[in-house]
């Protein structure tokens, strides 16, 4: 755990805050969502090589990934089955930013039946 805070704090250092925040849309973006709120979650940022050796310091394997359709920037999560833990990663230009880091995940397989459906049909 202490190692993790040390990671952290590095990336704070080096991250790029300012390059992450320029990708956030503007509040206009959905205001034709009653109920919406833009949240201005914090990203760490860095060198993607030394996003990636951390990554792998967990043992963490990629599980999927996308194209993010807002801004284009490629996305990926990693996880570690033995463990749980799990990483969400975009690529912003030359870095690589933590969207998310947690434990206690599970890879849920798709059941058979919807297999080949549209993803509409998957989401709310």
């Amino acid at each position: 755990m202490k190692y993790l805070v040390l990671i952290l704090a590095v990336f704070l250092l080096l991250g790029s805050p300012t390059l992450a925040q320029e990708t956030v849309p503007p509040p206009e973006a959905i205001e034709n969502l009653p109920g919406f709120v833009m949240a201005g979650k914090p990203v760490v940022c860095g060198p993607i090589k030394e996003v990636m050796d951390k990554v792998k310091e967990f043992g963490e394997l990629p599980a999927a990934a996308w194209i993010d359709a807002a801004q284009g920037n490629n996305v990926m999560f990693y996880i570690n089955e033995n463990t749980g833990t799990t990483t969400v990663v975009e690529m912003v230009g030359e870095v690589m930013c933590i969207i998310s880091q947690g434990r206690g995940g599970a890879v849920v397989s798709i059941p058979e039946k919807i297999k080949g459906l549209p993803i509409k049909h998957l989401t709310f």
